[in-house]
């Protein structure tokens, strides 16, 4: 039994009355380390043209924050070197390499980028993106020590290569690390006219590995998953029990060493579906329902009832729809109107930016669609990646771009609503659904070593921030807002150049990274010290939000970033950036 999560934002969290971010003269200082070799740094193949490959390759992060470690931060070079930063008297003072992956491949086409996850103070996880995955003992990384491989092998098959989400510790009957593993493939499927259809879908393995006797490490299951659509965000649950991912399609188990996958019953794939009987949508405010009748029906046939919470729709003695709401509505502004057999029914939500999961509690015969708005807007957010005009910044240099000729038809974003799911390990079933409806996913950050990232969504013009936790002994999955970066959704929405955002732990400031060059930080709301009033109101004004813009003194692509409460990493191909984020309390605008 699946159960639905709803997001309820925290009230206290959000301010209407939010007057928009300052530009600000502050200084960020901008401190710059030139590498000694680029980093590794991989670019799709040929072969690897989808959509899914675009967004693997294009948004891949070459900067790895240490969860355990503040302040610490580590890429992988070219020669497959793992380089981490250091820090005394400044902000960035050199880079120490810790270890070397075994060359144990020839980098070439089709591989994929290195990667590099911690699942504890003492342990790490890499891939070197042409098959082979590493577990490491880093002993404590606070004291510089040497690493040591303790398990090495191609995992997924010969050459398979794939870069690692996640990974995490546990320790129950015995000392486990879990790893979740990706790639994309290629399906090849041929059509009735003789033709060859190709199709991407994406894979994950989840993977863990068992300390047995003298601390020889060992490959203890695997377990796959796969999906058609793209992925936006896939973590392992503390006590690796459950995995949470979001995606536009569904995601299955279809193998699992331990505890067999139950063959799901067969559908005839030739039977026709069974078409929705209405359709809905839902924004911030209100939700739109459309029916189909007859060309003959007119208003007096038609009966529509809509209560606080319950609503009836009646044609000719024949209920189209009856039952309670998910939630309350402003009953008495509904307004309905039918034309040529099509019935369309505004209702107006009595909580503005609440989500519905559902129109009818119980009822399935409809079918959701996404908001046009938001569709265009996630397009546009990938647009540079994959665009076919000529882009060029204020300074005339070509930002890296994709060519649209290199996507197919169905590489498009999907149009299903995109929904965030946690999938039991032991049933292989999905115990809990967020449909994220009209929440655009923003991105995701780790904020504490020990939980899963938190999630940022759109919530009408806002960024809210989400943290998920394990399941209470209720049943319920806890999905709780925890803070907010207001205007951000707007805000982000402009930026048609930007690549990566990020916040830091203790939510003080959010960033986005442009492809190149640009860095926009955006800072919460602060008290300041003098008076100072609203020139159209006259109003005082206690508290101000800043915005900043850094312009890097290279065009180089940005590969990475990583956000500390104190310090915002930037990584190009052959520089390493540290800007000093501190809380300036001065008034200058």
């Amino acid at each position: 039994m699946c159960s639905l999560v709803e997001l309820r934002p925290n009230r206290n969290l959000l301010d209407a009355n939010f007057n928009g971010y300052k530009l600000s003269l502050d200084p960020v200082p901008v401190y710059r380390y030139n590498l000694l070799d680029e980093v590794d740094h991989v670019l799709p193949s040929d072969d690897q043209y989808s959509f899914l490959h675009i967004k693997a390759f294009g948004l891949h992060n070459h900067l790895y924050g240490d969860p355990w470690y503040e302040d610490t931060v580590y890429f992988i070079d070219k020669r497959w070197k793992i380089q981490k930063s250091l820090k005394s008297s400044g902000l960035l003072d050199n880079v120490l390499e810790v270890w070397e992956m075994p060359s144990n491949h020839v980098r070439k086409s089709g591989h994929y980028n290195t990667s590099l996850s911690f699942p504890s103070p003492e342990m790490a996880v890499l891939s070197d993106g042409a098959g082979t995955i590493h577990v490491v003992s880093t002993g404590s990384r606070a004291e510089n020590k040497r690493w040591n491989v303790m398990f090495s092998d191609e995992v997924c098959g010969k050459e398979k290569s794939f870069t690692v989400l996640d990974s995490r510790e546990n320790i129950a009957n015995r000392r486990e690390i879990h790893s979740l593993l990706f790639w994309v493939d290629e399906m090849k499927k041929e059509r009735e006219n003789g033709s060859e259809e190709v199709k991407f879908a994406t894979q994950l393995e989840w993977i863990t590995f068992s300390e047995g006797e003298n601390q020889e490490w060992s490959m203890q299951s695997v377990r796959q998953l796969s999906g058609a659509g793209g992925l936006d965000y896939a973590a392992l649950e503390p006590g690796c029990q459950s995995l949470y991912i979001s995606s536009g399609k569904p995601f299955q188990f279809h193998s699992d060493s331990e505890n067999p996958v139950r063959k799901k019953e067969c559908v005839d794939t030739k039977e026709e579906k069974k078409k929705p009987e209405y359709f809905w949508l839902q924004t911030n405010e209100d939700i739109n329902i459309w029916f189909s009748v007859a060309e003959q029906i007119t208003k007096a046939d038609l009966d529509v009832c809509v209560k606080t919470n319950y609503v009836k729709i009646e044609c000719k003695n024949y209920i189209l729809l009856e039952g309670p709401t998910w939630h309350n509505l402003e009953a008495e502004i509904t307004t309905w109107t039918i034309n040529k057999g099509k019935l369309e029914i505004a209702l107006v939500k009595a909580e503005q930016g609440l989500m519905w999961q559902e129109l009818v509690k119980d009822d399935s015969r409809g079918e959701q669609i996404p908001d046009p708005a938001l569709v265009e807007e996630v397009h546009q957010r990938l647009a540079h990646l994959c665009s076919d005009k000529e882009i060029v910044d204020s300074s005339g240099n070509y930002p890296p771009t994709f060519n649209s000729q290199q996507l197919e038809e169905c590489d498009a974003l999907p149009l299903e609503t995109s929904v965030l799911v946690r999938l039991d390990v032991q049933t292989h079933d999905v115990t809990h659904k967020i449909n994220l409806g009209g929440h655009q996913w923003l991105f995701n950050v780790p904020l504490k070593a020990d939980a899963v990232p938190a999630i940022c969504l759109r919530h009408d013009v806002d960024g809210c921030l989400w943290q998920l936790e394990r399941p209470r002994e209720n049943k319920e999955w806890p999905c709780t807002h925890i803070g907010t970066f207001l205007a951000f959704g707007y805000v982000q929405a402009s930026k048609t150049q930007k690549k990566f955002c990020s916040s830091a732990p203790d939510m003080s400031y959010v960033a986005i990274c442009e492809a190149s060059r640009h860095i926009y930080i955006y800072r919460q709301p602060a008290a300041i010290s003098t008076e100072l009033r609203n020139r159209r109101t006259g109003q005082q004004v206690a508290h101000i939000a800043k915005q900043q813009l850094v312009n890097l003194d290279s065009t180089a692509e940005m590969l990475g970033v990583y956000a500390s409460n104190h310090i915002l990493y930037v990584l190009t191909l052959d520089t390493l950036y540290a800007l000093r984020i501190s809380c300036n309390s001065g008034n200058e605008l």
